[in-house]
């Protein structure tokens, strides 16, 4: 008994691990042909899956790197971000759910080849790749750094488990495993979430009455609102971002679209995205105050003596130079019980499992769909291909995960933690890497008659302008545009990068329109 007290932490967090792969297990009879693996035979319900969309949304990114950017900057400016959701959610019920459901058996990219030919699906299929597995191993990567302090196991250990973990289940219960342990994983990390909000309130001498009178005047603002400033991250550069990126994820990311493909109706597919994005607000407030609160406990002096007996709370020395995205470890380590730690860190872990395990499952798909068996067509009556499809997912599921965790303690052994927050890496990667596929969808979506060609020389061109974007960054920025210099905030980049992608194909479809140029007759 003893020792159970003294690991009270650990226990709670095996029992999690145990939990997910039991569900894993369970689920293993609806997973054993390709429709339910990645579709669940279409037969999930819509609730369901718009809990499953929320965990995706809310990986370890959201759970750590919010607080993090919020405690840095001591600004809401992040929450901007999830207020472009209910934009795109109107898109993806009005728009992307009807099109996918009406156009595509299994993948989002098979609408591309419709509209301008397999280069364009394989274009897309691969960008997607790549982008998912720096998604893992960014989620992975700052999972392990977070929960390696308070568990001692070692980074690169802590990514060994817990890839692992998700592998086995995702490769036994397939897309039913990802949606049912998504459901759980969200209860827990949302649990874990109050738990420290409520435990950092309450630690700051005097209460909660207290705590909000020290909160710094314009802690809880979301940003610059009159500033028309592109260089900073200002409301208005984060709210853009924000619905441009939501607009992708529902628009081109196979995680989502797989969802819509997952429920019986229509209906139901809206129902979830609606669930998703408007569950997703009230968490990411959550997830802010969590920064407030950092900043407040450990930036913002006690205003009135302590009492005999009272907590030292604000007090509590942080090391110095300690990096935004370990405050919050930080203090879990060192101001909560060893339950409480122990859900909170399960409460971590389910963010990251939430969202890995969702692109591994989807990766897995697309390599299958839009690779394999598209590359690999043989005429009507040969025999199935060898191995099955089925085991072809399950190996693909493993390989992608070994790879996300392999290029996650990559990143950690070569460059050990960034001097930026993850979060804003994150976002600066997302945005260009997803930009000519997402521009790409664009011209599918709005120019369905726009020759091939000119897709794909809209795509070749608009590359340079993401390169500039990225590299031409002085040290010191300047206001003016220069081929040395880029005035943008790098979130803006990938906007600019489909902006180029759009004008050329417009010019190109005026063309069209006039008679000039023939139109593509792709249907």
């Amino acid at each position: 008994m003893q020792w159970l007290s003294g690991h009270a932490d650990l226990v709670v967090i095996v029992a999690y691990l145990a939990a997910m792969l039991w569900i894993g297990w369970r689920v293993t009879d609806g997973s054993r042909d390709v429709e339910g693996f990645t579709v669940g035979n279409r037969q999930m319900r819509g609730w369901v899956v718009g809990v499953s969309v929320l965990g995706t949304f809310l990986s370890s990114i959201t759970f750590l790197g919010v607080p993090a950017r919020v405690y840095k900057d001591g600004t809401w400016n992040s929450f901007a971000f999830g207020m472009g959701l209910p934009v795109a959610a109107v898109a993806a019920v009005w728009f992307f759910i009807p099109l996918y459901r009406s156009r595509v058996s299994l993948s989002a990219y098979e609408l591309l080849e419709q509209r301008f030919g397999y280069w364009a699906r394989g274009y897309a299929a691969a960008s997607f790749v790549v982008l998912q597995l720096i998604r893992v191993a960014m989620v992975l990567l700052l999972v392990a750094l977070a929960v390696e302090p308070l568990l001692h196991w070692g980074v690169v250990a802590t990514l060994s488990i817990l890839g692992l973990v998700v592998i086995a289940y995702d490769v036994m219960g397939g897309i039913k495993a990802v949606i049912w342990t998504d459901v759980v994983q969200v209860v827990v990390l949302s649990g874990g979430a109050l738990w420290c909000l409520v435990a950092l309130v309450q630690a700051r001498p005097g209460g909660a009455a207290q705590f909000w009178a020290d909160v710094p005047a314009g802690s809880l603002s979301l940003g610059q609102w009159s500033s028309w400033d592109l260089r900073q991250p200002t409301f208005l550069v984060i709210f853009l971002y924000g619905i441009t990126e939501n607009l992708r994820n529902y628009g081109t990311d196979q995680n989502y679209v797989q969802r819509m493909l997952c429920t019986p109706t229509t209906r139901e597919a809206a129902k979830s995205i609606w669930i998703g994005a408007l569950s997703y607000l009230p968490i990411s407030v959550i997830f802010c105050a969590i920064g407030t609160a950092l900043f407040v406990f450990y930036r913002v002096p006690v205003a009135h003596p302590l009492a005999p007996g009272e907590s030292p709370g604000a007090r509590a020395a942080l090391p110095a130079g300690t990096p935004p995205d370990q405050v919050f470890p930080y203090f879990m380590k060192h101001e909560l019980s060893p339950v409480a730690r122990g859900i909170v860190v399960a409460g971590i872990l389910a963010a990251a499992m939430s969202t890995v395990d969702s692109c591994l499952n989807s990766l897995s798909m697309v390599l299958l769909v839009d690779g394999v068996r598209r590359l690999g067509r043989r005429p009507n009556g040969q025999r199935k291909p060898w191995p099955p499809e089925i085991v072809t997912l399950r190996l693909f599921t493993a390989g992608f995960g070994l790879a996300g965790a392999g290029l996650a303690a990559f990143i950690y052994l070569r460059h050990g933690t960034a001097s930026q927050t993850l979060m804003e890496l994150w976002w600066q990667y997302a945005g260009v890497a997803g930009s000519g596929f997402f521009g790409l969808f664009l011209l599918a979506w709005l120019f369905p008659r726009l020759p091939s060609w000119a897709a794909a020389m809209s795509v070749v061109l608009s590359i340079p302008v993401l390169v500039w974007g990225m590299l031409a960054r002085p040290e010191v920025p300047r206001p003016e545009w220069g081929l040395d210099n880029c005035p943008l905030h790098p979130n803006l980049v990938g906007i600019a990068g489909f902006t180029v992608l759009l004008a050329i194909a417009t010019l190109v479809q005026a063309a069209v329109w006039a008679g000039i140029i023939p139109p593509n007759d792709r249907r």
